[in-house]
């Protein structure tokens, strides 16, 4: 005799979808680890340039004392305003001025073009987003990441800086060094942002460093030599590189206007692109 088990008259419990909190976790963690190599090595060649370029200062010093004369004002007024035999000049010049930068922004530029664009290139994107992760979640962990990203760089500068002072007996205040790193952080928060949006708005990953790159080519290149010609000084300040520009922190210390003002564009840029994220019609979730 054959027993035919009754159907069963309840439904399936449906399961609850995890935590944003896990999932930012979750999305963070990956986002952190994915990016450990270059970040990596970004920190390595930031801490030793900046005490190479420290280093350099003794030997390089007696040369631009006895050539300082031959300098003209042009060229002091293009790092600063500062002197090429000053140790605070020289390390503005050679670190600073666009190598030290020029790190951060890069870690930043490469952190954000895989937050969403390098996912959609993968084919991972569409994978995580269906499986309820939301939006804003998504890209508030791989924007945390960025942020993570850069401050590790950051902190590799200023511990090379901080060392470079007493190799090459430079007498930098640390906190004009702090200063220095502060600004280098928020200028690069700003490029970072920057590809976010460009990267939630084409979904292509060479797109989101082409299109910033070449706006910091042309920003710096305005905010630099623009500002030499009393006609186009205006037209020099209407770019994303002047607010780190106007203030050489390593002479002049902290600048909280330009601080904030490149906080703002920052945090301006990275809204746009979480609301152009959030209205793509093209993605699952």
């Amino acid at each position: 005799m054959t027993t035919t088990a009754a159907p069963s008259t309840h439904a399936p419990v449906p399961v609850p979808p995890p935590p944003r909190a896990a999932v930012w976790r979750a999305v963070y963690l990956r986002a952190l680890a994915d990016k450990t190599t270059i970040v990596g090595v970004l920190a390595v060649y930031a801490f030793a340039v900046a005490i190479g370029v420290g280093a350099l200062w003794p030997p390089m010093k007696d040369t631009f004392v006895s050539i300082a004369d031959d300098f003209p004002a042009a060229f002091d007024a293009l790092l600063g305003g500062l002197s090429l035999a000053t140790p605070v000049g020289w390390m503005n010049a050679e670190l600073a001025s666009i190598m030290g930068p020029g790190f951060l922004i890069a870690t930043a530029m490469i952190s954000a073009a895989s937050a969403t664009a390098g996912e959609e290139q993968a084919r991972t994107l569409g994978l995580v987003l269906s499986t309820g992760v939301p939006r804003t979640t998504f890209l508030a962990a791989k924007t945390t990441a960025m942020v993570t990203h850069v401050l590790v760089v950051g902190a590799a500068t200023v511990a090379g800086m901080l060392v470079a002072n007493p190799v090459g007996n430079l007498g930098i205040p640390t906190s004009a060094v702090v200063a220095a790193a502060a600004q280098m952080v928020l200028i690069a928060l700003v490029y970072g942002a920057l590809t976010l949006l460009v990267g939630a708005i084409t979904a292509d990953k060479r797109m989101s460093l082409a299109i910033p790159g070449l706006i910091f080519a042309v920003s710096f290149m305005a905010a630099t030599f623009l500002g030499l010609a009393d006609s186009l000084v205006w037209l020099s300040k209407l770019n994303l590189w002047y607010p780190y520009l106007a203030n050489t922190a390593l002479a002049d210390g902290f600048h909280l206007g330009f601080a904030l003002l490149m906080a703002a564009l920052a945090v301006g840029l990275g809204a746009l692109a979480f609301v152009a994220f959030a209205r793509r019609t093209d993605l699952r979730g």
